[in-house]
């Protein structure tokens, strides 16, 4: 192959679909940066299920995100950067080309006059980010099957319509089809179609929904990967009518590896709120197996693969034939979750966060007695304690509330987060990477995991938390670390405090436990002075 990826995107009109996800900003500064002659990235945003108070417009929106750190490295390189990304509200995607008034809308700071049909007659290539983010007000059936697969229909249809389109690559998730015990590179039909089952939920209530959703899912996990084994359901049926199609399977997503910056993170990414739950000592325990695999794979990962990918399709003699590519590390890197405790734990002491509720010690336990009473005694006792203390300094009770959320996220999470290796297929993916080596293009646009060292990126991940979640300065390490000092303290006047008390009651009243507590009391001494002696003769 004569063409680099950089000359495959020269002069490309690119529509994105979720460009302002996690991952879709991670895209969008990507291929700014890593491929500058690119002609114009249009941005479609659903201003109608935005969760903000404030309603911005798609312009309003992306000013926001320009003032991120995301883009300064794109923004040293072009100043004017902005002028390539065309934000626009979605509807003008669905407006009738009849209706010349409601088919056009000028970009504010563009020349451009955006329409249906400019937009059928300029996309060249479309990368589509389905939701991946795993939002528990978004566990209900009705929502994640209107947000990705009924959405993706109405999407897929205006696709068709798009004269010049050459490549789409879809971000799906590994978790689709996680109760096959192997996944491979194909689609697995579901035969409930999406349209009657919307249908069929129009007339049911949020509790007849809940009941029914259990029966409607099968085998499925969760409503999570019940919609995208539908999505990719519509996406093999849709096949035929459109141009070359790739699909992107990925497990969790998180901080990024290498760029835009090691640790990149974003506050909307769900383990991140994990590790600030651990860190700041609010998470004590999680149940499963210690050495079940922690599936996460950094977001720079599945970006530059999803770039590649649409350069790989264009150079295919068949395009008649869907491409999957699994992004996954269990079965490439795996990395166990009695790691990451250990991990956790230690970094978050060296680099510990501001307003820590306890000292960061996570244990996982697949034990369901063990843990009910590590929760009891490590999460629920503590909370009520320190809102009994709130209250008592006039200030408003939160701590009980913040351990009902932690412990809602951590159900909801418990299909994804504890299992053992994800078994799949890796040969696309295997093929891609060799491709790209031949071309001296792997360093630039990597996807390879194995190659990734978890404690480092641990490490990483924290400092990105703590610096672009939280907002606390990474120098400024002191205030901290006194107050995670005055924690222990706590502690071990608070363990002293127990000691003495378990020693009135149960001990100093009873002859026979006395006598034992003296008995072991005397055997420690007499081991130490007999240590001391042997130490103090060896040095004579």
């Amino acid at each position: 192959m004569s063409s680099s990826i950089n000359d495959f995107y020269a002069e490309k009109n690119i529509l994105i679909f979720g460009s302002t996800t996690f991952p879709g900003k991670v895209l969008l500064e990507k291929l700014l940066r890593s491929c500058p002659t690119i002609k114009k990235i249009y941005c479609p945003i659903d201003t109608t299920t935005t969760k903000s108070k404030h309603h911005l417009s798609p312009i309003d929106t992306f000013a926001e995100i320009y003032t991120t750190k995301l883009f300064e490295r794109v923004r040293c390189n072009n100043a004017k950067f902005q002028e390539k990304i065309l934000p626009f509200d979605i509807n003008i995607l669905f407006s009738s080309s009849n209706d010349e008034t409601n088919d056009i809308e000028q970009v504010e700071n563009h020349s451009d006059i955006l329409s249906t049909r400019k937009l059928q007659e300029t996309i060249d290539l479309c990368f589509y980010m389905a939701n991946n983010s795993i939002d528990i007000e978004e566990q209900n059936l009705k929502d994640m099957v209107q947000t990705n697969v009924m959405n993706l229909r109405s999407n897929l249809n205006f696709l068709k319509t798009c004269t010049k389109l050459k490549s789409i690559v879809y971000l799906s998730s590994i978790y689709a089809n996680i109760d096959c015990p192997y996944i491979d590179e194909c689609i697995y039909p579901c035969s409930i179609e999406p349209e009657k089952l919307v249908q069929t939920l129009d007339w049911m209530d949020t509790e007849m929904v809940g009941l029914a959703t259990p029966k409607l899912i099968g085998p499925k996990p969760n409503v999570f990967s019940f919609s995208h084994w539908l999505a990719e359901t519509l996406l093999s049926e849709e096949q035929k009518h459109l141009p070359a199609l790739s699909i992107v399977r990925v497990s969790i997503i998180g901080a990024a590896w290498k760029e835009p910056y090691p640790g990149w993170v974003e506050k909307s990414n769900g383990p991140s709120e994990l590790f600030v739950a651990a860190g700041r000592g609010y998470l004590r325990s999680m149940k499963g197996d210690s050495h079940d695999i922690l599936d996460i794979v950094p977001v720079d990962i599945p970006v530059n693969l999803l770039i590649s990918a649409a350069w790989q399709k264009s150079f295919e003699d068949n395009t008649d034939q869907m491409t999957i590519y699994h992004c996954t590390s269990s079965g490439l890197n795996p990395f166990h979750w009695q790691e990451m405790s250990n991990y956790l734990t230690e970094y978050s002491k060296r680099i510990p966060y501001e307003h820590a509720f306890r000292r960061p010690n996570l244990s996982v336990t697949s034990h369901s007695l063990l843990h009910d009473s590590y929760v009891f005694f490590s999460h629920l006792i503590p909370a009520y304690l320190a809102d009994i203390g709130l209250r008592c300094i006039g200030r408003k009770p939160h701590i009980v509330n913040i351990y009902k959320n932690l412990h809602q996220t951590l159900l909801a999470l418990e299909s994804f987060t504890i299992r053992g290796e994800i078994q799949c297929s890796y040969d696309s993916v295997n093929s891609l990477r060799q491709l790209l080596t031949e071309n001296n293009m792997s360093n630039e646009f990597y996807f390879d995991i194995r190659a990734l060292h978890w404690p480092t990126y641990i490490e990483s991940f924290l400092i990105g938390t703590k610096r672009y979640v939280l907002n606390e300065d990474i120098q400024c390490l002191n205030g901290a670390q006194k107050h995670l000092n005055n924690l222990r303290n706590i502690r071990w006047t608070f363990n002293t405090i127990i000691l003495v008390l378990l020693w009135r009651i149960f001990i100093s009243k009873r002859p026979t436990a006395r006598n034992l507590w003296y008995f072991i009391i005397n055997f420690f001494v007499a081991k130490f002075v007999r240590f001391f002696k042997i130490l103090s003769a060896g040095n004579s």
